[in-house]
């Protein structure tokens, strides 16, 4: 059995996934693409579906740059770099779709989509580029956040008004860090 990706997932926006794929780890950065089977494939049933070979890491490092860059820039700079939106619209661009009807045997009609011959490895980049792209232009984007816990790199979509960290371990670490800031001012020996 293939051993497990332990990296951050928290289930948020495939964009985001893809950006924490580099991340903390013992005051160390870590790139969770090392091994990027391990990490697709325990994002599984939130990919679309699709036989053949994944992305390469390549490709998957390329697009997280992107990635990384436009979702910062959402967050903290005007514009984001010309060159990542166009690695980021080019990988949008590998699977074209279009929804299409199916008639099933028991008389249902249902809608899928037909990615117009494109490989699995092309249809996981156009979702992680689809799905950026959404972040950046739609109405989430005011709730992309960059975690507020020391040394932490990753991004969250703020779902609650007070939410200031990635997750329950990172608010207790900022937490813990205050408190520890604190006592240091009140006992200076």
């Amino acid at each position: 059995m293939a051993p497990a990706y332990r990296g951050p997932l928290r289930q948020e926006r495939l964009a985001i996934e893809l950006h924490n794929t580099l991340y903390a780890a013992n005051g160390s950065l870590v790139d969770g693409l090392a091994d990027a089977g391990d990490w697709l494939g325990a994002l599984g049933a939130r990919l679309p579906e699709r036989a053949g070979d994944w992305p390469s890491a390549g490709d998957l490092v390329e697009l997280r740059r992107a990635v990384r860059d436009a979702l910062h820039a959402a967050v903290d700079r005007p514009a984001p770099e010309r060159a990542a939106l166009e690695v980021i619209n080019t990988a949008c661009a590998r699977a074209p779709r279009s929804p299409i009807a199916i008639w099933r045997p028991d008389g249902d009609t249902v809608a899928a989509t037909d990615y117009h011959g494109a490989s699995r490895a092309d249809v996981v980049l156009a979702a992680f580029a689809a799905d950026t792209i959404d972040l950046l232009t739609g109405p989430h984007r005011a709730d992309l956040r960059v975690c507020g816990a020391p040394g932490c790199v990753l991004m969250f979509l703020r779902d609650h008004p007070r939410r200031e960290w990635c997750s329950n371990a990172c608010g207790n670490r900022a937490r813990q860090a205050r408190h520890y800031q604190r006592a240091r001012r009140r006992d200076p020996s």
